[in-house]
């Protein structure tokens, strides 16, 4: 495996760290800013981040946004 692939380990890493930072921004938003939480944006921005992740690291597998949203799973089956 090169250094520009993507593994579905960095796929598992990057949705925890993704979940845990949008948290951690969405919290600074509430106590900060007088912002609101709202769970289905942070749902959508980790989404939106994996998939970057995988499309900007991976050569070999390609898959539209619209069935990583549909199907995680079974595009990170295309990963392997």
């Amino acid at each position: 495996m090169s250094q520009a692939s993507v593994s579905v380990n960095d796929v598992w890493d990057s949705i925890w760290v993704d979940i845990v930072s949008e948290i951690w921004n969405v919290r600074n938003s509430v106590i900060f800013n007088s912002g609101v939480a709202d769970v289905f944006e942070v749902f959508t921005s980790v989404q939106v981040k994996v998939w970057s992740l995988i499309h900007a690291k991976s050569r070999f597998s390609y898959f539209p946004y619209s069935s990583w949203i549909l199907n995680p799973l079974d595009c990170m089956k295309l990963i392997m």
